[in-house]
């Protein structure tokens, strides 16, 4: 009797420590999970700052794209523990470390089509491949992009645009722009120097100081060599005149330009599984790299009813006076 009570007291206890250390297990489990999801999180914020820093200008404010791809998609925005996670995790970390070939300033050809297709090189970012960023570095941008919320956007513009210079400056005429000394530019430059009212310097490089300091914002693509671009007159024109849907009271209702008329369709050099030919334009199946799903956002304003017709055409044609040499 005695026996089979300290049995029945050894099985108990044994049970009881079996609970206790599966408990622990569980505990210990979600406790890692939970410290993981912290880890994540505070790459996402560090990723927020570097894209901020770094990418913004080509990708866009809410990734939208401008000069580079969209981001801003939902088949980018997937767990990357996942198995199609991991595939868009390895996609994105080699691209953002080793680029993309193509030529150092943005350049892109009109094809036959009406589409344009992009030369323009993805730089290379990460330090094995001689970029600034090291590998903590290169994941924190991945996640950024990825974080399955897509709630990574928002506020972008906010909170981590750096300080544009435009402000610092208070004397407009220090400040300098390409081909000021030709009169023909005059117009547009007193245009650009108006930043009330243009606005462009608030988001675009262009200008510098007069001791050769850069001027403008680090929200949009730098302006300075856009003659070298391959865009034409109404191109710009109408970009410029209808970005982002109208305002309500508005008496011109015209909607935004899309996506795919608003950057390169066609992407050259491993953006697609082969290379268009520039005399025409091949119906290409481009898979994932499609510019981006509709109703994505995009930061630029429409200036159609805040400049006149002509002042956004003076814009315009100034800009694609811009660039000296030919893309490299």
């Amino acid at each position: 009797m005695r026996n089979a009570r300290k049995y029945k007291i050894i099985t108990l206890l044994s049970m009881l420590l079996s609970f206790l250390l599966l408990g622990n297990c569980v505990r210990e489990y979600w406790r890692m999970e939970a410290a993981e999801a912290r880890q994540d999180e505070e790459y996402v914020l560090k990723g927020a700052k570097i894209y901020a820093e770094n990418c913004m200008t080509c990708h866009g404010p809410a990734g939208e794209g401008s000069i580079g791809l969209t981001l801003n998609r939902p088949d980018y925005q997937v767990d990357y523990k996942s198995s199609e996670g991991g595939e868009v995790y390895t996609f994105l970390s080699k691209t953002i470390a080793q680029g993309r070939p193509g030529t150092t300033n943005p350049h892109w050809v009109k094809m036959a089509d009406g589409n344009y297709l992009s030369y323009t090189a993805m730089p290379t970012w990460g330090k094995e491949n001689g970029g600034p960023l090291d590998d903590h570095f290169v994941k924190a941008v991945t996640l950024f992009i990825m974080d399955p919320t897509g709630e990574q956007w928002n506020g972008m513009v906010g909170q981590f645009t750096p300080d544009n210079g435009v402000a610092a400056v208070t004397d407009k005429n220090k400040l300098h722009f390409p081909n000021q000394d030709d009169s023909k530019n005059a117009a547009a430059i007193a245009l650009l120097k108006d930043t009330k009212k243009s606005q462009c310097l608030n988001c675009h490089s262009l200008g510098v100081t007069n001791n050769g300091t850069p001027v403008g914002g680090k929200v949009g693509p730098d302006l300075a060599k856009v003659g070298l671009w391959g865009v034409d007159e109404a191109f710009l024109t109408r970009w410029i005149s209808y970005a982002n849907q109208p305002v309500k009271k508005d008496t011109d209702q015209t909607p935004a330009v899309p996506h795919n008329e608003r950057m390169p369709l066609y992407w050259w050099s491993n953006r697609t599984t082969n290379k268009p030919d520039v005399k025409g334009a091949p119906a290409l199946d481009l898979g994932k790299q499609t510019i981006a799903p509709k109703g994505t956002p995009y930061s630029m304003p429409r200036f159609k009813g805040k400049l006149t017709d002509d002042e956004i055409k003076t814009i315009a044609q100034y800009l694609l006076t811009l660039g000296v040499e030919a893309p490299k």
